[in-house]
């Protein structure tokens, strides 16, 4: 769709599964400066369905994705915090290496980094919740590929998640929300809110599945007695 020095917008269409998604392939160059428009590109893309941002962005995102003697600051990431927040993208559910980059220098010297990410909006989430990005093993390379599996003609519809009155009621259902809405996740404030709801979602299904049973087990039994008094009312009739 358009190409720069720092930045590759297309849009894909997998001819072999359902997967159809807008893409943008990141280069981004070595200083805080001349990332500045990365940034600025990246806010100018409009997407209207599912979009994947991923690549080299030359940057860590949180002051822990860097490992070795010199720290980072707060200063060096700011940039692209700001960036994903203003945009409405977060990272992508990952697997397989913590960094992404290594100096593949002796031990005393050895740095690694995770300057390698694939960032997705909302609409992504929603229609490909179940696709992961691979990180492997880097090989002669000094990066770690990312892998996305396309896919998802395979994966199975979950059944929508409908919370039951009764677990607000439960403490370890409050304990869960106190505790997942506390977290701090970056991305625009909409995403953040969307992904606290899918935590608390995936952290409480044991406990909906056993009360939604006993709400089910509870029905029938509301079914039976209604049979069981519906025949003493007939039996007391015929008496009379």
């Amino acid at each position: 769709m358009d190409a720069s020095d720092q930045i590759i917008p297309c849009l894909v269409k997998d001819k072999n599964s359902s997967f159809t998604s807008y893409i943008t392939f990141i280069y981004g160059l070595h200083t805080v400066q001349h990332r500045i428009p990365l940034w600025r590109s990246l806010r100018n893309i409009q997407s209207n369905g599912p979009w994947l941002i991923i690549g080299d962005f030359n940057s860590v995102l949180h002051v822990d994705d860097k490992m070795n003697r010199v720290s980072v600051h707060q200063t060096e990431i700011a940039d692209f915090q700001y960036s994903i927040d203003d945009i409405g993208v977060g990272q992508i559910t990952k697997r397989g290496c913590k960094f992404s980059w290594s100096n593949k220098r002796d031990a005393d010297d050895k740095i690694y980094s995770h300057i390698d990410w694939a960032l997705v909006n909302a609409n992504w989430f929603q229609q490909y919740n179940g696709v992961e990005a691979l990180y492997m093993f880097s090989c002669c390379s000094d990066h770690s590929p990312i892998m996305i599996n396309t896919d998802v003609a395979k994966l199975k519809v979950k059944k929508p998640f409908r919370l039951l009155s009764i677990m607000m009621q439960l403490q370890e259902y409050k304990e869960v929300v106190q505790a997942t809405w506390s977290q701090q996740i970056q991305g625009h404030t909409m995403y953040s809110i969307w992904k606290k709801l899918k935590l608390i979602e995936l952290q409480t299904r044991v406990l909906q599945h056993e009360h939604s049973s006993v709400d089910q087990k509870l029905v029938q039994l509301r079914d039976t007695l209604k049979e069981v008094q519906g025949s003493l009312m007939k039996t007391t009739s015929t008496i009379y």
